[in-house]
């Protein structure tokens, strides 16, 4: 009987034994569950916030390339109209200069010196 009581007690403190292992064992896989679903929830927070900050320097590069785009032509017309008024100005001046040459030509030869050294008799 002695042994029989011996086992009996033996059993019991090897099931406390295993139940508390269990249950230490329970309680550290629901705090790791816990951990990693805390984990995946910031790890979409990163994805989210990274893609928000992707999309806002994309608009951030859109909006300066449309603002150069606009500067370059404001910059392409002002060219263009300067340009057209150095042309035309080229061809006024072309179109006046033989009529300048010619007058310039006929005062040196109707011209009197102005010491009249040229004046001998």
């Amino acid at each position: 009987m002695e042994i029989n009581t011996l086992t009996i007690v033996l059993i019991t403190i090897l099931s406390v034994g295993i139940l508390s292992t269990l249950v230490y064992l329970v309680s550290t896989v629901r705090s790791l569950k816990d951990r990693v679903e805390t984990l995946a929830l910031e790890m979409v927070d990163f994805h989210t916030e990274y893609d928000n900050y992707q999309v806002q320097i994309e608009r951030q590069f859109d909006e300066k390339e449309n603002q150069d785009d606009i500067r370059f032509d404001r910059i392409h017309r002002k060219v263009g109209k300067n340009q057209e008024e150095i042309y035309r100005n080229f061809d006024g001046l072309k179109n006046s200069l033989p009529e300048t040459i010619r007058k310039t030509i006929g005062h040196i030869e109707f011209a009197q010196p102005l010491d009249n050294t040229f004046n001998r008799k």
